[in-house]
């Protein structure tokens, strides 16, 4: 947007959004750079207006450049979609994967399951465990167990299994549980975390080495676990 444009931005808003969500935020980043030359600017006022983008504190110059670079590459991509908080992303070799992200939570679980966990994610984020009420203590865990989940589109066995796509047919295991699929956050701030794994969903390659081992590592946990409680562990869930 330059000084000298009669295009005002935020007239141009998707106000009808829930204004803390993701397609509202990125698509305000998107109408006020609508008519920019050169770099993208930060939109003005844009945490005031969405108040989740400060749930981290803050933000420094440099997070409102992860910030503008995240936007500014999502409005860029032909492979990116987002419905209010419902990512999905088409990799390079046709994967199909999905995910909702909260900015108020900083964390993406399983497609269209956010509004689901609210309570247990509210919990979580305030550090309130609350066992002994067991509603919240099972929506705590519930929440924990979905948080960083995204979902496959890969081939489905109807027994809980999904197939590891055949551009991936060097790896040693060819099938993957469909609930195993969590990508954990690698950056220093969310923001960081979700433009990282992104850039993995979309190259499509890495990320399914990362779901190869995973699911390793799980194979590996059920029969160490087999070995040493044959019969079963004994039923304390809840004094874990």
């Amino acid at each position: 947007m330059t000084e000298a444009s009669d295009y005002n931005p935020w007239e141009h808003m998707k106000w009808e959004l829930d204004l803390d969500s993701f397609e509202f935020i990125i698509s305000a980043f998107e109408e006020y750079n609508r008519e920019s030359s050169s770099d993208w600017l930060w939109p003005e006022d844009i945490e005031e207006i969405s108040m989740s983008m400060k749930s981290e504190g803050d933000l420094t110059s440099a997070q409102k450049s992860v910030w503008i670079n995240f936007a500014k590459s999502i409005c860029e991509s032909d492979s990116i979609s987002i419905s209010e908080n419902t990512f999905t992303i088409i990799g390079k070799h046709g994967s199909k994967f999905t995910f909702d992200a909260s900015l108020e939570f900083s964390r993406w679980l399983a497609p269209n399951s956010l509004s689901s966990h609210e309570i247990g994610l509210s919990n979580l984020k305030r550090g309130v465990r609350n066992k002994y009420i067991l509603g919240d203590y099972m929506a705590n865990l519930e929440a924990s167990s979905a948080s960083w989940k995204i979902e496959t589109g890969s081939e489905y066995d109807g027994l809980g299994f999904q197939s590891f796509p055949e551009h991936m047919s060097s790896l040693e295991l060819k099938e993957y549980e469909a609930y195993s699929t969590h990508i954990f956050p690698s950056g220093d701030t969310f923001i960081e975390s979700i433009s990282l794994m992104i850039n993995q969903l979309l190259e499509d390659e890495d990320i399914w080495d990362i779901l190869h081992q995973q699911e390793v590592d799980r194979r590996k946990f059920n029969e160490e676990y087999d070995r040493k409680w044959p019969n079963g562990r004994p039923d304390d869930w809840m004094y874990l």
